[in-house]
């Protein structure tokens, strides 16, 4: 759990990364493949190297973006409205998943589509679906936010119950695991291991997908 000290360093750090390390989410933006490695090389996700001592929150203490538990507190109506929020934030995270996918099917191991996908800075302003971070991020979480994945996850637990068995969170927990194979791939230049990757990741989706009460198969309209 985190103390009041470790937190109000996270949010000083998260506010320093908000201002030097805002990236632009305009799609028509190029990249090029040796400044994308290049960006996985030196570390691209700032916050992770500087917030060490912070431990990723588990399924039962899954926080918001201001690091307070997401559900504490909250009545009916508005967990409802904060679980559509993140289902919207999830159908964005698989739309750009999607678009992965069909960079890697081109042949493209780089360019929007890795950039849009994989990238860790946090966004100077939230996009249309209130995502301040690229789609891994805003879906899987790190050390010091947890995602709409997690989020939404958690949701489906009783009160007072942990959250750490229900399978929703086994679902998430399965699918978070599988996206890195798919970096590792696109590093490496090889394009045949990052389809491959990429396959075995849609299916840890759309399990999680179907888990959390959105439509399972990632072909559905409502991500493309």
């Amino acid at each position: 759990m985190w103390t009041r000290i470790s937190f109000a360093a996270a949010l000083l750090i998260l506010g320093l990364t908000q201002d030097t390390c805002a990236y632009s989410t305009n799609k028509a933006t190029t990249t090029t493949r040796a400044s994308f490695l290049n960006d996985f090389k030196n570390g691209a996700f700032v916050s992770t190297a500087l917030i060490t001592g912070i431990s990723s929150p588990s399924a039962s203490e899954a926080f918001d973006g201001n690091g307070s538990s997401a559900y504490s507190g909250k009545n009916a109506s508005t967990k409802a409205d904060l679980k559509r929020s993140y289902q919207k934030r999830i159908i964005a995270d698989v739309k750009d998943f999607n678009e992965l996918g069909k960079a890697i099917d081109d042949g493209k191991l780089d360019g929007d589509a890795w950039v849009n996908f994989f990238i860790e800075f946090q966004r100077r302003e939230a996009d249309d679906n209130g995502r301040t971070y690229a789609a891994l991020v805003d879906l899987v979480g790190s050390k010091d936010l947890s995602g709409c994945g997690i989020l939404l996850a958690s949701s489906y637990a009783k009160p007072g119950k942990p959250a750490e068995s229900i399978p929703t969170v086994k679902k998430y927990n399965a699918m978070a695991k599988t996206f890195d194979a798919i970096k590792v791939a696109g590093k490496k230049g090889d394009a045949t291991k990052a389809k491959a990757a990429w396959i075995k990741a849609s299916e840890a989706l759309s399990e999680f997908l179907d888990s959390v009460e959105l439509p399972s198969s990632i072909a559905d309209p409502i991500y493309q």
